[in-house]
């Protein structure tokens, strides 16, 4: 609003040197009465101004197009008749005085105020449409972080109750492993609660999650197969900043896709590394091809089906992500620029 009001100024200056300064073959000649020019200018910069802030908010920005226009067209020529019938009878009673308000005078005061008026009402419809820009910037920016939260919601929930359902199966079964499950549990739930609430983490504390979690299915899943999970934990890990849950929900469904169609035999393997600012990512793991619920499995979870939106959300133009199967193995390749 105030660079709108100072550019608004700038023109009225402009408006007032042109009034009373002329450039001419003899060189610059200024006005004889620049007191009595000045009021003129001052009366016409009220016709601007009702323009800006009253036809073009309440008729132009409502789309009342053709009343604008019509609103417009009769306010100048009143204000014209009003200075040819009026004003200047009253500051200019022996020259321009001295005229009668005919359709010709009103036809000059529109082309002496053309110009002027065109000049101001560009810099409030381009300060109008930088406003609109920025609400509707604002708007979608509001709307992606709602979105955001309500994809981050789902997905704590997600992972505890994965993780409860393990510990109760145990509980029932009596396992002496159950105590290591509690603790594993308690740094998830930990994380969960506590360390993962702001909109980024550090990238080290959400690789402790994956290590927790991987733990956890180490112990529920133990005699089945192989299981391999390698960190290249540097010290960049502690001063990168990722978005939380971005990467379990693919180690997740690893686990789900292998352990839920294979009896043994199974093989998940997870690496992660840093390398110039990226984080790459690669999840490998087998599965039983004919089973019918495998393709449910790749697909199906909250998590992952929210987690290729979190990427595009947060990471437009800064990560790739493929997956595929090939030889009874599910892919996942991932690539995330953190330093940008």
């Amino acid at each position: 609003m105030k660079k709108e009001w100072l550019f608004q100024i700038i023109a009225f200056i402009i408006f007032c040197l042109n009034a009373i300064i002329y450039v001419e073959h003899e060189g610059i000649i200024f006005s004889d009465s620049p007191g009595v020019d000045l009021i003129f200018v001052l009366y016409e910069t009220i016709l601007f101004l009702i323009v800006n802030y009253v036809l073009i908010p309440k008729l132009f920005h409502t789309k009342k197009y053709l009343l604008f226009f019509l609103s417009l067209i009769g306010l100048i020529i009143l204000f014209g008749v009003v200075e040819e019938g009026v004003v200047e009878k009253i500051f200019t009673p022996n020259s321009r005085g001295t005229n009668d308000v005919t359709w010709q005078s009103i036809y000059w005061f529109f082309g002496e105020i053309l110009i002027p008026l065109l000049a101001f009402m560009t810099i409030k419809f381009v300060f109008d449409n930088f406003k609109q820009e920025q609400r509707l910037a604002q708007l979608e920016q509001d709307r992606l972080s709602n979105e955001l939260k309500l994809l981050k919601s789902q997905i704590q929930p997600h992972i505890l109750f994965n993780s409860l359902n393990n510990l109760y199966n145990f509980a029932l079964k009596k396992s002496e492993q159950v105590p290591d499950l509690i603790i594993k549990l308690s740094n998830v739930l930990r994380y969960v609660l506590y360390e993962a609430s702001d909109e980024k983490v550090t990238l080290h504390k959400e690789l402790t999650l994956i290590k927790d979690y991987v733990a956890l299915q180490e112990i529920q899943y133990k005699g089945r197969g192989k299981i391999i999970l390698d960190i290249e934990n540097n010290d960049q890990s502690k001063e990168l900043k990722i978005a939380p849950f971005l990467l379990i929900p693919f180690v997740e469904n690893s686990f789900k896709h292998s352990f839920g169609t294979l009896i043994d035999n199974v093989i998940v393997e997870i690496k992660i590394k840093i390398e110039d600012g990226y984080l790459l990512t690669e999840v490998k793991n087998n599965f039983d091809i004919n089973d019918g619920a495998s393709n449910s499995l790749v697909m199906g979870g909250i998590g992952l089906k929210n987690v290729g939106k979190r990427l595009n959300l947060l990471y437009p133009k800064n990560h790739t992500l493929k997956t595929w199967t090939e030889n009874k193995f599910y892919y996942v390749d991932l690539k995330i620029l953190l330093i940008e």
